[in-house]
């Protein structure tokens, strides 16, 4: 992943992040989800937690926040059993859409339960909203 342009929007006033996660910590938000994170949501929290990206809020490890993805994801799987295997990385608060993404860090959007692929990794869809 190529932390520079998040670096970048951050010392450009255009993000703003909230710190290392370690592992264990990781792990922990992993168990209480029931699956893995892939490899660049992972680097992801280890460098930032979560970020606040210009209109784009993405979540992460943020407790008892509207950023942090353990409640957020909790939260929708009450509300549409369909999610039980997806994570809720960010909920742009319009038409009840949500950006969500699987274990491999395939990036969809979740409307009416239904899911559209929207980016293959994580980090194409952070590369997306940093431009």
């Amino acid at each position: 992943m190529n932390s520079q342009r998040i670096d970048q929007a951050v010392t450009e006033k255009r993000a703003l992040v909230l710190g290392e996660v370690d592992s264990s910590t990781i792990q922990q938000m992993e168990e209480q989800l029931g699956l893995h994170f892939s490899e660049d949501y992972t680097f992801f929290l280890k460098q930032y937690g979560a970020a606040s990206i210009e209109e784009h809020e993405v979540f992460g490890h943020a407790p008892s926040t509207h950023l942090d993805v353990v409640e957020n994801t909790i939260q929708e799987r009450n509300r549409a059993s369909s999610l039980e295997k997806m994570v809720v990385i960010e909920n742009p608060g319009y038409d009840g859409i949500l950006i969500v993404m699987d274990s491999s860090g395939q990036v969809y959007e979740f409307n009416n339960q239904e899911l559209k692929l929207i980016h293959t990794s994580f980090e194409s869809y952070l590369e997306d909203i940093l431009n």
